[in-house]
């Protein structure tokens, strides 16, 4: 089976963020990494990742084939017809992490030219890679990215995703006006290089909400975070949306 992956880093946020004029322009160090804790559902542990991990440095490699997943390649051709039909009505549209004081719209994102995440030009919005799962699925990771800030804007959606504590919630709104409640398992922080791009997109394992940001000191060399901040929740049994 194979699935879209990005071919860099999703969360080098404030990079991408640069070539549109938005990031904060701060002397190298002035950030701080963010303590991880917590435990990440992994991935099924009989599912093959290595066809869609980076293989080498996430900076270096070119954009691979974007595929959804259950897609065959046929040669050079797809075959239409094997593009399953994604659930509309569980598209995030809404964020809402109550203990930030979030509640942020969520646009739908794939990849740009160069092989990189979209975000949002609006450092207040966030993004749905519209190559993981939807909401609520049954499988899977359900990828949302957004900016931590941007030069001429400020703060942004996930400026202070990096504060946020085992079991603060989070509820994200579908198309249809479902609101579906998720507690936060695991805060990570990870250097740009390392961070692991198979798990974190993986279709497979418990069903699970991951969000991404920059963190980290920003690099006034490279003009950029040099770490990613990724926060994953699990759904809640009662999904009523109560905060």
């Amino acid at each position: 089976m194979t699935r879209p992956r990005p071919a860099i880093v999703v969360a080098v946020l404030s990079a991408i963020a640069l070539i549109a004029g938005l990031a904060v322009i701060v002397s190298a160090g002035s950030g701080s990494s963010v303590a991880s804790q917590g435990t990440r559902p992994a991935a099924s542990s009989d599912t093959d990742q290595s066809d869609t991990a980076p293989q080498t440095s996430p900076e270096s490699v070119d954009a691979p084939p974007v595929l959804p997943e259950g897609v065959r390649r046929l040669g050079d051709r797809v075959d239409a017809t094997e593009i399953p039909l994604r659930d509309q009505s569980a598209i995030p549209r809404q964020i809402t992490i109550p203990s930030l004081g979030v509640d942020a719209p969520v646009d739908i994102v794939g990849l740009i030219g160069d092989g990189k995440v979209e975000v949002p030009t609006d450092v207040l919005r966030t993004g749905w890679y519209q190559y993981s799962q939807v909401a609520g699925a049954s499988t899977g990771s359900t990828v949302v990215v957004g900016h931590k800030d941007g030069v001429r804007q400020g703060a942004g959606a996930f400026y202070n995703l990096g504060d946020l504590q085992l079991g603060d919630r989070i509820v994200v709104t579908t198309e249809d006006g479902q609101r579906l409640r998720y507690e936060v398992v695991a805060r990570e922080s990870f250097d740009k290089e390392v961070v692991p791009l198979a798990d974190l997109f993986s279709g497979a394992g418990p069903h699970r909400l991951t969000l991404i940001t920059c963190g980290g000191p920003f690099d006034a060399t490279t003009l950029g975070y040099t770490d990613n901040v990724v926060i994953t929740a699990v759904a809640m049994s009662d999904r009523r949306g109560d905060t």
